[in-house]
């Protein structure tokens, strides 16, 4: 197994307690015992590993140790240590294990974080959103909904009016029956990969990109096409080589306030792109999650703007802009895609909460006030992460984003990979680059997110300093360090 997916897998391993040797050897364990590293597998090297997570080799040693002990892993003289060829019974696919364990933010959720600035999920609270008035109103619309049965797998009908309306301010004419309500952007991603993917199916998306993205179409056992992005967005040619000579079946992007690169496709290309899904028949996810986002100037219509009958949806989300705690998005596309959709779904949940569709709805009416509500908190994240890299981490390079929720950050050298590791015993977390990307490419780069509170960034960019000086300290000196630090 090469080192970086086993890092993915390990995740944050050193935010338990105890010696280091333990910490190892207990995340290893869950991780074949989960089936995450299956049957067969080989580990890295000793002295790979530990160069991999900045400790030393006699760590690795003990904790490989600890596991042959336990009958988990068996050494091979001359081909290493391996996870022996039977294990338990697993109702998942054996690559699900791993799929789960690339989303950083999610496998945290699961633990304990203790004092851990965490630079991870891009998501603002409902504060000065919410309001007692807005609430009032959705609890009357809710009571006079009770009488009927409450199953509308397509959405409430007022909800998907106002998202109609919502996304006409985005410059993309919509009908209400042109729309599916989802539990979230989240579940608007599966329903589309649920849809068009098979296993060994093409599906060409964005590197970087949404991390959940990823794992939706990998869960799918889709063949992933990386397609290189940054502040203008992709390179059509580059996604017209991979519908005609890769055979993609699906395309995944996120054209407006890009994540995690803050990155704007431009109009030109949008409308290329329109003639490509029309011409070939090409199903484009745009995910439009950030849109209303903006950080400088308003950006283009969506793809589907220009790109009549031809089989592009738009995804939207109430997590970004409202309230992460709604789980409410949408799906917009033409008429027959929209049916299939609403059957799949259909057969998962018979239809996504009404209390919360109608409190969605309500806050739909208050949508201007709270885009320039959002939009003054980014501009001070932003602002406030920006002087605190430049004060602390001067070397650290990247392009202010022109909307969305995160810096995409590029290293003078090494591993982000690594460099987590080495953070994580400072006090604090973040998305390094290979987790973000289908071909576990971005080494040298990482996400941070400008939505915490700024005496939170500012401790969090301190502590990111110190990890950077100990990390770039060489291995000896971080070696050094690691035991000090334990």
């Amino acid at each position: 197994m090469r080192t970086e997916p086993l890092l993915d897998v390990l995740g944050g391993w050193s935010r338990q307690t105890g010696p280091l040797h333990l910490r190892l050897s207990r995340s290893l364990r869950r991780a074949v015992e989960a089936g995450a590293l299956g049957p067969g597998t080989r580990l890295p090297a000793e002295r790979r590993l530990a160069a991999a997570l900045s400790i030393s080799r006699s760590t690795v040693v003990a904790a490989y140790q600890a596991l042959r002990e336990d009958g988990l892993v068996e050494s091979r003289q001359g081909s290493g240590t391996w996870v022996p060829g039977t294990g338990p019974v697993r109702s998942r696919r054996e690559d699900e294990g791993r799929t789960f364990h690339r989303n950083t933010v999610l496998a945290g959720r699961g633990e304990a974080q203790g004092d851990v600035v965490e630079f991870l999920g891009a998501s603002l609270s409902g504060r000065g959103v919410l309001t007692p008035e807005i609430l009032r109103r959705a609890a009357d619309d809710t009571a006079a909904l009770v009488a009927a049965s409450g199953y509308q797998p397509l959405g409430l009908l007022s909800l998907r009016e106002a998202i109609a309306r919502h996304m006409e301010r985005w410059g993309l004419k919509t009908r209400p029956d042109e729309i599916l309500v989802t539990n979230g952007a989240q579940q608007a991603i599966a329903l589309t990969a649920s849809l068009f993917v098979g296993k060994g199916d093409t599906v060409a998306l964005e590197s970087p990109t949404y991390l959940t993205a990823i794992d939706l179409y990998n869960e799918r056992g889709a063949a992933l096409v990386a397609l290189a992005t940054g502040s203008r967005g992709v390179a059509v040619e580059a996604v017209r080589d991979a519908v005609e000579r890769r055979g993609a079946r699906l395309v995944y992007l996120m054209p407006t306030f890009q994540n995690p690169t803050g990155g704007v496709l431009p109009e030109r290309a949008r409308r290329e792109l329109a003639r490509l899904s029309a011409e070939r028949n090409v199903v484009i996810v745009e995910d439009h999650a950030h849109t209303d986002l903006a950080l400088d100037a308003e950006p283009p219509p969506p793809i589907a703007a220009f790109a009549k009958g031809a089989p592009v949806l738009t995804i939207g989300s109430m997590s970004k802009l409202f309230w992460g705690g709604l789980r409410v998005g949408w799906i917009r596309g033409p008429e027959p895609l929209i049916r299939q959709l609403t059957r799949r779904k259909a057969m998962l949940d018979l239809g996504s909460s009404l209390p919360s569709q109608a409190l969605a709805a309500r806050l739909f009416g208050d949508a201007d006030r709270i885009v320039a509500l959002r939009r003054d908190q980014l501009a001070t994240g932003v602002a406030r992460l920006s002087a605190e890299l430049k004060r602390h981490l001067p070397t650290w390079r990247y392009t202010k984003p022109a909307g969305g929720l995160t810096l995409w950050v590029t290293l003078p050298h090494g591993s982000a990979t690594a460099l987590v590791e080495v953070a994580l015993r400072h006090g604090v977390t973040f998305v390094p680059g290979p987790v973000a990307s289908p071909d576990d490419s971005n080494r040298d780069h990482l996400r941070l997110t400008f939505v915490l509170p700024p005496d939170v960034i500012r401790e969090g960019v301190e502590r990111l300093a110190r990890a950077w000086a100990a990390f770039a300290a060489g291995p000896e000196k971080r070696l050094a360090a690691v035991e000090v630090l334990v």
